[in-house]
């Protein structure tokens, strides 16, 4: 009995010291067997202490200054490897209890109490708020440090799709939806008022309380969609009413809903003296509303073949040649690819201070006006390098690249060597529009009787400068793009051997895109909303420039260490070094 109370208080006694003892003990025998881990190389690469600076602002926001109970340099770390393991906040609580790496690279002993996933979703919402860009900026400046080239190493540019978190919804059902959120809404904003408002209000037409038939006809459809459309307009001017009332407060969330009701019905439906129609595709907004769960999402086409859409936001993704992310951003799904390229360059030099050599993309970037944009964010540092639009190049008849503009841009010579003086701004486009007047074109004026002039007075080049039903009196006109001189010089560019070249390098980003789609977790948005897409594809990107250092690094030791044993001889087991200092290694 003395002596089992004799180790009982030996044991409290010393109860730290043996916690710590089997703490370490079992690491150390886990980590003996885990070299080739991720986490564990990873480790040994990235410097924790700037992110945890990045974070030490972070508190609770039950309270103002209330303490944490985990510590924000832990959590930091735990929301890194739940985009590097893709899991969802509920699978990283459960791998810090089931994983020994995962805890001791979080900063865990074996038997510290861990955050759940209310903790560390708390954690990444003020993260995602206060950090938005600091993570993945923190992570590629030690990533350049580490390879000094890459920060002007040639970079190469693509778009992919992030599926929105919601279920894109027809027309009818949509504008429902969206007036059911305008209804809650007022009633948090307006709870004393929103039943007088709303009084005698035609609830049957919105919602559609009547039995309805599954399968209606084109005209019970129309008749439908009239009501529903109606009286959704109805409860916009009532709602709206009631804001004009207490213009003192903003309400945000409510201004939201009604502005995205809007925005369905004039992008989707003509409304005239209380007819409904819908408008023909051809009419209709490029920006579409997709879902009310989601307004932010729309419907992204890629590529001429019409099934070719998805539902969702659209991802710009700049890489190096060598593989790593230098840049990344969301937008909507409707942006055309071409929209986001310059702000790729833009975003590098305002964040990180650097921008590359060459930017390759495809043809969507191709236009004047994008590479002047880039031209112009760059601050001519940076050369977008891609192939032509199809509209830049007229092989049927003359284009405005095969008129010789002058230096000083006033005169334009045609390919018979007439000029005009005679430009004006275009309406339709970025530049000027020159004319050239029909005694130009016949050697001569034709006088106002002469109904068929001598076709031996015309130009030569006439068939190949106009189109078969213009008159013989028709003037013709020119027009000059602003960004005339950075197709030119694509022409020129794009003559050369080096553009093939880099037009072959370029699929070197679908790998990178299918990586981040299938591997981490750059598929399906967990959240809905743009700022939550962006956040979730840059923190994918940070995952995966981290697993793509430790590949590189790898890559480096290897050869390395091949380039030692060519030094050191052909027998590395009798022969020594050639050099004291490879002794080292």
């Amino acid at each position: 009995m003395i002596l089992q109370q004799s180790i009982q208080f030996f044991i409290l006694w010393h109860w730290s010291i043996l916690i710590n003892f089997f703490n370490d003990y079992l690491l150390n025998l886990a980590l003996s067997h885990a070299k080739s881990n991720l986490l564990v190389k990873l480790s040994r690469l990235l410097d924790f202490a700037p992110l945890e600076k990045l974070v030490d602002q972070y508190h609770h926001a039950a309270g103002p200054g209330s303490p944490v109970i985990h510590p924000a340099r832990k959590l930091v770390r735990a929301i890194l490897v739940k985009y590097i393991y893709d899991l969802s906040l509920r699978e990283m609580e459960e791998r810090l209890y089931s994983d020994m790496i995962i805890r001791w690279f979080v900063g865990y002993t074996l038997f510290d109490a861990l955050p759940d996933h209310c903790t560390l979703e708390r954690f990444e919402i003020w993260l995602k708020d206060q950090r938005h860009f600091s993570v993945f900026d923190e992570v590629l400046r030690q990533i350049k440090q580490d390879f000094p080239d890459e920060i002007r190493k040639t970079q190469i540019g693509d778009t992919y799709a992030l599926r929105a978190n919601a279920a894109s919804e027809e027309l009818r059902p949509m504008i429902r939806h969206v007036c059911t959120n305008i209804l809650q809404a007022a009633i948090v904003a307006f709870p004393l008022l929103i039943d007088m408002s709303l009084s005698g209000f035609a609830w049957d037409q919105l919602l559609g309380m009547n039995k309805e038939t599954t399968l209606p006809s084109k005209e019970e459809q129309a008749e439908r969609l009239q009501r529903v459309v109606l009286a959704a307009l109805e409860l916009q001017r009532r709602i709206s009413a009631l804001l004009q009332e207490h213009t003192q407060q903003e309400f945000p969330v409510l201004r939201k809903q009604l502005a995205a009701l809007s925005k369905i019905i004039a992008d989707e439906i003509s409304v005239i003296d209380q007819s409904v129609q819908r408008l023909p595709p051809k009419e209709q907004g490029s920006f579409r509303i997709g879902s009310a769960t989601d307004i932010e999402a729309s419907y992204r086409k890629h590529g001429p073949d019409p099934e070719d859409t998805s539902f969702g936001y659209n991802l710009q993704v700049a890489i190096s040649k060598t593989g790593f992310i230098h840049e990344t951003r969301a937008y909507t799904g409707a942006v055309p690819d071409q929209t986001g390229v310059s702000d790729l360059i833009s975003a590098q030099v305002e964040r990180q201070g650097s921008c590359p050599s060459k930017l390759i993309y495809d043809q969507a970037a191709g236009a004047g006006k994008t590479r002047a944009d880039v031209e112009r964010v760059s601050n001519g540092q940076t050369l977008l390098v891609s192939k032509l639009p199809d509209y830049e190049k007229n092989e049927v008849i003359f284009g405005s690249y095969d008129f010789k503009l002058s230096e000083d841009g006033k005169t334009l010579t045609c390919p018979n060597q007439q000029v005009s003086e005679i430009a004006y701004k275009s309406d339709s486009g970025d530049g000027r529009n020159f004319r050239f007047r029909h005694f130009q074109c016949w050697q001569g004026r034709i006088p106002k009787g002469e109904k068929t002039p001598d076709l031996a007075r015309r130009c030569p080049f006439w068939e190949k400068c106009r189109q078969p039903d213009q008159g013989p009196r028709t003037m013709r006109l020119v027009f000059v793009s602003h960004y005339r001189k950075q197709v030119i010089d694509a022409q020129q560019y794009n003559d050369t051997e080096l553009f093939l070249y880099e037009m072959k390098i370029r699929s070197r980003v679908e790998r990178v895109v299918f990586e981040l789609t299938h591997y981490n977790g750059a598929h399906d948005c967990r959240r809905r909303r743009l700022d939550n897409a962006d956040w979730q594809a840059r923190m994918c990107s940070t995952a995966y420039n981290l697993k793509h250092w430790v590949r590189r690094t790898d890559l480096r030791n290897a050869r390395m260490a091949k380039a030692l044993l060519h030094l050191s001889g052909p027998d590395t087991q009798k022969s020594r070094p050639r050099f004291g200092f490879l002794t080292s290694f």
